[in-house]
């Protein structure tokens, strides 16, 4: 990718920073790079930002509970408001989209896309089949918000240690401001990456319009009309599934992982489901179609233990990460030598103090009057859900990469056992670690991205406000109207639900409602799990191209076999491309494995809307 300039606006500010990716004063930021006399926060911008970020989160619980995958939307909020103002301007007369203003869509449009990710897609649906309790509109619109604001409030301080101070990468922010630049003619390739947004998002929601709204496409394609068992490949799951979305998702997942779901779904589908199969453990429906309904209530026990026990070991193994952000707690609150904080700017202390405040004490009334916890239980899970997001945002600022997952379950454990394993207590909490550290990396990256473009944090904060309100009752509607709780784990595979509600139910019955083998396959599972994440994480770097993916190879055992062989298609696809065509790879894959993944996603939930209609 282009490197952003130092003079971001245009117009001379006076001596050129070094390199505004490297560490640079307050004083030659507020001097060189800093935008104070542009648009910035406009009604357009937050309008069309929580439009389209409320649609990129419906896109996000489709493809959460399909593939077990939701998206940042910086990127894609991006091109989309460049494009949606260019049609807007050819019926309203009125100014040019500035840079800033572009910024503020996109962080409202994150904001609200990244409400799926904050435990809709994981913790709330769970907590509500296990305790077999329906949240009503308002109550899930409620928790979600509540829990979502206090991410946000908590990168606040983090903002000026982890971006200010010690500069961390945050690649999708830089990777995001990049994107603007070149919208707006100050970087490369902005115009091509947008058509291909444009005709991408065109695609894949006429293919699932066909598919799902039709009915004349179909879902998968078999590999062969053969047997294995006495089991055709089709009942079997293995085959492809028709889907721009899946290979979309593959393309931005990357190679290693998709390809060591392939590796797993393999290992499962022809090898642990017929061996079930044979032993009884499980028993096919004679007038299913496949044979996942009845297949994954099994294998999800290795696939969810894969998943947890190779998070939490990667967690671990972060000791570095850890360690510097217990060092840096110290340094958040006080000015360093030579700082100069405009409070003009940067969000004011009395800012985070009120708003922290006032956002404990909407969460503790909210997890009281909706799910009747007690007070002391939800502060104890707030300062839990702080902590481990300052953890999980350091992580993301160094590798890109929030270990959200593996911080839920932490959480989720831990509450079960100082609960005494009350289901709800722990699932509330890790509810709110999933969302709070959710929403405090997605604040953060866009805080990075303000940062490079000369961006006001305050008017970012604001922005982010208005997106997570907004999403959060845009998301919560759309899970009501589109995905029963019923659907979860039959039509949809819903891995991220499927995960919290195995160990919900784990942690309450231990080994004893589970098939006698099971623990086997769990026991072999982890050790595999610990095995291949210590050696990918500490061994030569070479090698950890091929050492297995617990995270891979553990979603290959929750989702059909056609899903993890579609998202491998799409993963060697996108290599072969960077490999043999690195400057189009560069300007094309990413907007158009984009444009599959939102055009198919926001289709399939307008289908689903409209199934559930009819129902």
């Amino acid at each position: 990718m282009s490197s952003l300039p130092a003079d971001v606006t245009n117009e001379p500010h006076g001596e050129e920073p070094a390199d505004v990716h490297g560490q640079v004063t307050d004083e030659a930021w507020y001097a060189q790079v800093y935008r104070p006399m542009e648009r910035q926060f406009t009604l357009r911008a937050v309008v069309f930002g929580c439009v389209i970020g409320s649609v990129l989160s419906a896109a996000n619980l489709y493809t959460g509970f399909t593939i077990g995958i939701t998206y940042g939307a910086s990127i894609t909020a991006a091109l989309s408001g460049w494009l949606l103002f260019r049609l807007w301007r050819g019926v309203v007369s009125g100014p040019a989209f500035s840079v800033l203003e572009n910024n503020t869509m996109q962080t409202a449009a994150s904001a609200a896309a990244a409400m799926a990710g904050a435990g809709m897609v994981t913790a709330v649906p769970a907590l509500m089949i296990v305790t077999e309790r329906r949240l009503s509109l308002l109550e899930i619109t409620a928790w979600v918000v509540t829990a979502a604001l206090l991410g946000v409030l908590f990168a606040i301080p983090l903002k000026r240690q982890m971006i200010n101070r010690e500069n961390l990468k945050f690649p999708s922010g830089i990777a995001a401001a990049q994107t603007t630049l070149a919208l707006h003619g100050e970087g490369e390739g902005g115009a091509q990456k947008a058509r291909a947004l444009l005709w991408a998002t065109g695609i894949g929601a006429a293919l699932a319009l066909g598919r799902g709204g039709l009915g004349v496409v179909p879902d998968t394609v078999p590999f062969a009309f053969a047997s294995l068992g006495g089991m055709s490949l089709a009942r079997l799951t293995l085959g492809l599934d028709v889907s721009l979305m899946t290979l979309g998702s593959g393309a931005l997942v990357g190679l290693r992982t998709t390809a060591w779901m392939a590796v797993g779904a393999a290992l499962c589908w022809t090898g642990v489901v017929p061996w079930a199969l044979g032993r009884g453990i499980v028993t096919p429906t004679s007038d299913a179609p496949m044979l996942y309904g009845n297949a994954v209530g099994f294998t999800v026990w290795p696939g969810v233990v894969m998943l947890v026990v190779g998070g939490l070991v990667s967690f671990a193994l972060k000791g570095g990460s850890i360690a510097a952000s217990v060092r840096s707690l110290g340094a958040m609150g006080a000015k360093a030598p030579g700082e100069v904080v405009r409070e003009d700017v940067e969000v004011p202390r009395r800012w985070f103090v009120g708003g922290l405040v006032a956002a404990v004490i909407l969460a503790i009334g909210t997890q009281w009057l909706v799910l009747g916890m007690h007070p002391g239980t939800t502060l104890a899970a707030i300062v839990l859900a702080g902590a481990l997001a300052l953890v999980g945002t350091r992580t993301m600022g160094e590798t890109d990469v929030n270990p959200i997952g593996p911080m839920a379950m932490m959480t989720q454990f831990l509450f079960a056992v100082l609960t005494g394993g009350h289901t709800q207590a722990s699932l509330m909490a890790a509810g709110l670690t999933n969302a709070g550290a959710n929403s405090c990396g997605d604040m953060m990256q866009d805080l990075k991205t303000g940062r490079l473009l000369g961006a006001s944090p305050q008017k970012q904060l604001l922005a982010q406000l208005f997106g997570v309100v907004t999403g959060g009752f845009v998301t919560a509607l759309i899970f009501a109207k589109a995905f029963p709780l019923e659907l979860l784990g039959t039509k949809y595979p819903a891995p991220g639900v499927q995960m919290f509600k195995g160990a919900a139910e784990f942690l309450k019955q231990g080994f004893a409602g589970l098939p006698p083998e099971t623990p086997m396959i769990m026991a072999i599972a982890a050790g595999v799990a610990v095995v291949c994440t210590i050696v990918g994480e500490l061994g030569p770097k070479r090698l950890a191209p091929w050492v297995p993916s617990p995270l891979g190879i553990g979603l290959a055992f929750i989702l059909p076999a056609s899903t993890s062989f579609t998202l491998f298609v799409g993963g060697a696809v996108a290599a072969i491309l960077a490999w043999k065509f690195p400057k189009k790879d560069e300007l094309y894959t990413t907007a158009t494995a984009s444009g599959f993944v939102a055009g198919e996603s926001v289709m399939g939930v307008a289908v689903a809307i409209w199934a559930a209609g009819r129902m």
